[in-house]
């Protein structure tokens, strides 16, 4: 099976929906946050009417860009969510288009175009966090909270669920614990969850622990990246 490449979560970037700037860093996993990887770099700006366009930019501790994001958000709707992979020199693209989620993906002069229906709960990075904002009452009160992710990379919405795993501090800071884990177990056996500490009243992520957008070079090639994500508003 393809690897889910989840940067998220996803992350990859989250969306703040409070803040016009924010940034990030990566650090290795387990290194007590002291080996950087990647930084991030997010900006928003407003675009027409209730439309806001965002700009992601990862980079590398030499300061080369690794990967760039180009979104489109209505409120906590997808319109378009673009990412070039400079690392593996894809481009992926998916978009809203009446009831449906169209995906395109260009590998050198090559472009493949997929389609689904639109679901209600698609979420993709860009507009992950401000999704969990809609649904922070139902989450903060334990329930399990499922939803369709966009992957670029596999050209599909792949089931995902999220919910409360405790709550704690970072630093000075109140935060609550939530995961994030495939909906099917088949998938679920593959793919770590991802681990994240929002502030208490679901505003904004101070960290997470798991899959990011950029890869990590391995010999010759490129691998998916697990990271220890600290954000800063």
């Amino acid at each position: 099976m393809r690897s889910l490449n989840m940067a998220i979560v996803l992350a990859s970037f989250i969306m703040s929906g409070l803040a016009s700037a924010y940034t990030a860093n990566l650090y290795e996993q387990n290194s007590g946050k002291k080996k950087l990887l990647f930084t991030m770099n997010v900006d928003i700006a407003k675009g027409e009417g209730s439309l806001e366009n965002v700009k992601v930019v990862y980079k590398d501790t030499d300061g080369n860009v690794a990967l760039e994001q180009n979104i489109i958000l209505d409120g906590s709707k997808i319109v378009r969510d673009e990412t070039i992979q400079k690392q593996i020199d894809q481009v992926g693209l998916m978009e809203v288009k009446g009831d449906k989620v169209i995906f395109s993906k260009t590998e050198g002069a090559k472009t493949s175009t997929k389609q689904e229906d639109l679901e209600d709960t698609f979420v993709t990075s860009a507009s992950f966090q401000r999704f969990v904002k809609d649904r922070w009452a139902e989450i903060i009160k334990g329930d399990t909270i499922s939803f369709r992710y966009g992957v670029w990379d596999r050209q599909e919405t792949v089931g995902f669920k999220i919910f409360k795993t405790g709550e704690g501090k970072v630093g000075d800071k109140n935060v609550v614990m939530l995961k994030m884990k495939p909906s099917s177990f088949i998938i679920a056996a593959i793919v770590n969850p991802v681990e994240f500490k929002f502030e208490a009243d679901g505003s904004r992520l101070v960290e997470m622990n798991g899959r990011v957008a950029p890869k990590q070079k391995s010999g010759n090639k490129f691998k998916e990246l697990d990271a220890e994500v600290v954000y800063s508003y």
